[in-house]
């Protein structure tokens, strides 16, 4: 081989070499790019359900008080508190007990008022969440002077309508 057969051979070696380069340093590119783009999307999955994990455990804990507390002067406002935060099975069970549920608070002259104790996520997505609450009531009537505190476990479930969190399932545990 002579050498201008051997420059010839370099150059087309040369040539053929430098659009694999590119090509492998396109697609090492694309990767980074394809990569980073699904770290971001898992980051952002992951702040989503953590940003409704805290809206849910915030909204129960306001609601886990509304349920806990009334008072047997103000029942129409205390019983549609509670069903404006509810929905689903919750809001129909509370529906149909409300009315029994009216007469006893009524002919006791009861009132009661509930604290969250404590409270946590048991688990969460964008959509639904369940919270699990330590709730103190305490309860007074017209046959005891002294207030009763019952001291409730609650497990609540909770499902995202409309931008609101509401409750779904309430569960005495």
């Amino acid at each position: 081989m002579d050498v201008l057969e051997e420059e010839e051979t370099v150059a087309v070696t040369e040539k053929r070499s430098f659009p694999v380069r590119k090509l492998g340093l396109a697609l090492l590119v694309l990767v980074v790019l394809v990569a980073g783009a699904f770290f971001a999307w898992q980051y952002k999955a992951k702040s989503d359900v953590r940003a409704a994990g805290d809206a849910a455990l915030a909204t129960a804990r306001s609601y886990a008080v509304t349920v806990t507390t009334y008072d047997f002067q103000n029942l129409d406002r205390n019983f549609a508190d509670v069903l404006d935060g509810a929905t689903g099975e919750f809001k129909d069970q509370y529906t149909g007990a409300s009315g029994s549920l009216r007469q006893l608070i009524q002919e006791a002259k009861a009132t009661a008022r509930g604290t969250v104790v404590e409270s946590g996520l048991k688990s969460a997505t964008v959509d639904r969440a369940e919270v699990l609450l330590f709730v103190d009531q305490s309860v007074t009537n017209a046959a005891t002077k002294d207030p009763r505190v019952d001291r409730n476990r609650v497990l609540m479930t909770l499902e995202h309508h409309d931008s609101r969190w509401l409750v779904s399932s309430l569960q005495l545990l």
